[in-house]
């Protein structure tokens, strides 16, 4: 079973040498953010009493150099993470379209489109931001507070031990601020969806506000949710306020308690000059890496949450191995609906004890009322769902088992709504199967009436074509691969009565020697169509 962090892992398998160059690199810009401080040490406790100017011109270079190379390697550092972000988050996003492909209808449809696209974009960035400003920064920060730490016990034993005690207040203090500030920002966020919400339910319900009069009501709760979401944005707006001045103050103060020790006559630290100045310059170094360690945990605790939902996602069953075959060139096609009943959701059964036995060449039109269950017969037939009890069969064989090869030879299904990608006319009329020859394309396009495209290698855009043409083009989709059973489902719902003949004409052509299963909105039915009315 696939997750989050095995696509992760996955992701590093396929480019581990990213993976360690951006390791090195990454320990490169740590290590030279700690030498700064050693060559201002050494230029003005060293070379400048010396009065050394060549040696100062030298070290001065090198001070520039690697000041350079930090900010050159910085960039490289994240260059390679957004690399490596965008590569992750699109592992995932793979594993994710794999998983929705392959993910039983039952449990596909338990999701509507928004929440799905939440999870392809929302969810995904913040595993992104996760790897970058989440878990890689929180390393790339703690590895410089102990390398600063260490490079202030080098200076100095004493102030060493007292950076030592001071650190974990100020990382403490630091943390439950961010938690505080994490809180309330979420809790506003929350409101501010609830403001927008009100917004839009007043917009679209404006005509029954008026009507009853009820602006008084709409107002007071609009006001109340409009106090609420004031108080918590200037509560998160406090702490992010209080955050910076504190944490200012409190550098400053180490700062000052370092002068004032160092400078005295006794000289507590022992420092020279350019240690009292490298000193400084590692403490104000120092505080980026604590007040950024606050963002980074509230980020990874974000992202686990996108984590938990992603995963979540992947653990949903998928469909039962679909591996049945069924002879190509049978021409004795037999459907059976044998004491078929379906249920969506453990509810009252949408099918109940159906019985059904269609042959090759017959036509039948399912009619009925909406949520007759018309609708969900169809998607037993072509084995989209499995029946809660009974079987659908053709030739016996279970047509929800019968693999994807299988179906694809044997049904054609012909929609209402037009699902074009933006692709060739080709690859709209073959969905991208290859195997076709161009030939078949036109001979197909000829048969249903399109004969006026001479060019199948341009965009199929569909605004070059009326309602009706668009629906031959899907009945061309439906029957170039010599399907032998087709499922109209309510095909001419979307097209004037006129174009529904032609297409209803152009139906009755090309499926003469085909089973025709069709759920007709207008009644226009094909010639030697049984019916059957639908009702529960």
């Amino acid at each position: 079973m696939m997750s989050t962090f095995k696509c992760i892992v996955s992701y590093f398998k396929k480019h581990i040498f990213v993976f360690i160059i951006s390791l090195l690199v990454i320990a490169l810009v740590t290590g030279l953010s700690l030498v700064p401080p050693q060559l201002l040490r050494i230029i003005i406790d060293e070379i400048i009493p010396k009065n050394e100017l060549s040696t100062l011109f030298i070290f001065s270079i090198y001070y520039l150099s690697v000041y350079v190379a930090i900010q050159l390697i910085d960039f490289a550092k994240e260059a390679l993470l957004v690399v490596i972000s965008q590569g992750v988050g699109k592992e995932i996003k793979l594993n994710m379209l794999k998983k929705v492909n392959r993910l039983s209808y039952s449990n596909f449809t338990k999701f509507d489109s928004g929440t799905l696209e939440a999870y392809f974009s929302n969810d995904v960035d913040e595993i992104n931001t996760l790897i970058t400003s989440g878990v890689i920064s929180m390393a790339i920060d703690g590895l410089k507070m102990i390398g600063i730490v260490v490079s202030i016990f080098v200076f100095s034993i004493a102030f060493g031990f007292i950076t030592l005690a001071i650190l974990p207040l100020i990382v403490i203090f630091t943390l439950w601020i961010r938690k505080r500030m994490y809180k309330a920002q979420a809790t506003n966020r929350k409101l501010e969806g609830k403001v927008n919400n009100l917004v839009l339910e007043n917009l679209d319900n404006i005509v029954t506000i008026k009507s009853f009069r009820i602006y008084d009501k709409i107002e007071n709760k609009y006001d109340d949710v409009l106090k609420n979401h004031f108080k918590t944005n200037q509560k998160a707006n406090n702490y992010d306020a209080l955050f910076s001045p504190v944490m200012q103050i409190l550098k400053t103060l180490l700062i000052v308690l370092i002068i004032t020790l160092s400078t005295a006559n006794q000289n507590i630290f022992g420092m020279k000059i350019g240690v009292l100045v490298s000193s400084i310059d590692l403490i104000t170094n120092l505080f980026a890496p604590i007040e950024n360690l606050g963002m980074e945990l509230q980020t990874i605790q974000k992202s686990m949450a996108a984590i938990h939902r992603i995963n979540e996602f992947f653990k949903l069953e998928e469909d039962e191995v679909k591996d049945q075959t069924l002879d190509v060139n049978s021409k004795d096609l037999v459907l059976e609906f044998n004491d078929v009943s379906f249920t969506y959701d453990n509810k009252e059964n949408v099918i109940d004890h159906f019985n059904l036995t269609l042959k090759q060449n017959e036509r039948l039109v399912f009619k009925g009322r909406s949520g007759s269950g018309k609708s969900t017969l169809f998607k037993l037939a072509y084995g989209l769902i499995k029946p809660t009890s009974g079987r659908v069969t053709i030739n016996g064989v279970d047509t929800y088992l019968l693999s994807d090869d299988v179906k694809r030879k044997f049904f054609g299904i012909v929609y209402q709504d037009y699902y074009f990608s933006g692709g060739s006319i080709k690859e709209e009329v073959t969905l991208l199967n290859k195997d076709i020859s161009d030939e078949k394309v036109y001979e197909t396009l000829k048969l249903v009436g399109l004969d006026r495209i001479t060019d199948i290698s341009i965009p199929l855009k569909t605004s070059n074509y009326s309602t009706g043409e668009l629906s031959l083009f899907n009945i061309a989709r439906a029957i170039i691969f010599d399907s032998k059973i087709l499922f109209l489902d309510e095909m001419n719902a979307k097209i004037d009565a006129i174009s529904a003949k032609k297409v209803i004409e152009v139906i009755d052509k090309v499926s003469q020697d085909k089973m025709v299963l069709s759920i007709n909105h207008y009644g226009d039915l094909l010639a030697n169509s049984k019916i059957l009315n639908v009702e529960k």
